[in-house]
């Protein structure tokens, strides 16, 4: 197993444990949500409120954005690379993908 193999197993790894946490709080959230339903504001008090993205907007506009920025970091980084690397390098590289 060369490096990059051990590095995606690590990555692989990691991502199950951040899925299977995901998957225990998301549990626990629903057999607990009807206890908090008291505690939800009244957004009718609130100045504006109908002007605002729901939460749903708000996430999938918010990860929409992160998703164009880390393309154009990866875009960035990638010709950051080639430019860097000798000439030989980038062409077996580029072979390989």
């Amino acid at each position: 197993m060369n490096a990059l193999e051990m590095t995606e197993k690590v990555q692989d790894g990691f991502l199950k444990v951040v899925e299977t946490t995901q998957g225990w709080t998301l549990g626990a959230m629903r057999s607990t949500s009807g206890a908090f339903d008291t505690f939800k504001p009244d957004t009718s008090r609130i100045p504006f409120a109908d002007q605002m993205p729901t939460p749903t907007e708000t996430v999938e506009s918010t990860f929409s954005f992160a998703d164009k920025l880390l393309s154009a970091q990866h875009a960035f980084i990638s010709s950051m690379v080639e430019i860097t690397m000798p000439e030989e390098t980038t062409t077996v590289v580029a072979k390989k993908a």
